[in-house]
């Protein structure tokens, strides 16, 4: 394990905020910290890069996999063709059709075959091995091992995604500078995050499923992702929220908290998921997960 001496944004002192169990590989418990400067939240003690491989294996760890065999997965794969549409007309509001487009952290290839499809060149780079070939061979679209984004040309790429994966990348800042070498002038960057500010997040504290503890390394509110950010060059241009995760997280934790996923669990998580979109709509404007829409600035 390696323990972090100051917050990895901005190298201030931190507290402990709460302790979380690993409910989908380890059993084991990790701290999560808060900033006391620019207030983000991240696990430390954490596995170090090179150790954090065993923490991703288990089936039930479904971004990578195109198989969904209990009744989230298949709530998972029922949302994701719809997801997916929306994130292309995202791609297609900002940027003009043949323009290059680079997913980082791209799982198994979905969202590049959508891009292509819709008349993108679009690429993407993954680092697990089994994610890639579930790309090969599920969707037949040739996704790069992570290494080779360094290959990509310099200021060659219009808008750079990452779906829910800068809350698992260890060399943060390193990463978000050669993000913003790759970018074009006035290139976009979209990044989504879950939001540890929003209700089904307060609601659910240490069993709330978006801490996914210790393979997320950080947890972003919109305050703590726009500063990082601008640190490396970019000003935010747009939030969206992602209006499917608050279920699918509340479903999750419901199963956490309860170790079972009956009824009366699926009813709860289905309420509080509900609950948790009126409440980001009506008063705080934090969702369960948010879409950030960044623009390089120089």
């Amino acid at each position: 394990m390696e323990e972090l001496k100051g917050c990895p944004a901005c190298e201030s002192n931190f507290n402990a905020f709460i302790t979380c169990k690993d409910f989908t590989v380890s059993g084991e418990y990790f701290t999560v910290n808060q900033c006391v400067e620019c207030g983000l939240k991240f696990t430390s003690p954490r596995p170090a890069e090179a150790e954090i491989g065993r923490y991703y294996q288990s089936q039930d760890y479904i971004s990578h996999s195109n198989k969904n065999n209990d009744g989230i997965g298949k709530l998972y794969a029922a949302v994701r063709q719809f997801a997916v549409y929306q994130k292309v007309k995202l791609i297609m509001y900002l940027v003009p059709r043949g323009s290059q487009i680079v997913d980082l952290g791209a799982g198994n290839g979905y969202f590049v075959k959508q891009l292509k499809a819709s008349g993108y060149n679009a690429s993407g780079f993954e680092p697990s091995d089994d994610a890639r070939k579930v790309a090969q061979t599920d969707f037949d679209i040739e996704i790069e091992a992570l290494e080779r984004f360094q290959e990509v040309e310099m200021q060659s790429v219009k808008c750079i995604t990452l779906w829910h994966v800068l809350e698992h990348i260890h060399s943060l800042k390193k990463t978000l500078t050669d993000i913003h070498s790759k970018l074009t002038a006035g290139g976009y960057l979209i990044i989504a995050v879950p939001n540890p500010e929003s209700f089904d997040a307060k609601h659910y504290k240490e069993y709330w499923a978006a801490y996914d503890v210790p393979r997320h390394l950080y947890h972003f509110s919109a305050g703590s992702i726009t500063k990082l950010l601008a640190q490396s060059g970019f000003q935010l241009k747009e939030k969206k929220p992602m209006l499917f995760d608050s279920t699918y997280v509340a479903l999750l934790s419901e199963k956490y908290k309860s170790g079972k996923l009956s009824l009366p669990q699926l009813l709860k998580g289905l309420w509080f998921g509900f609950i948790s979109n009126v409440n980001g709509f009506l008063f705080t404007k934090n969702f369960s997960s948010h879409i950030y829409i960044f623009k390089k600035q120089n």
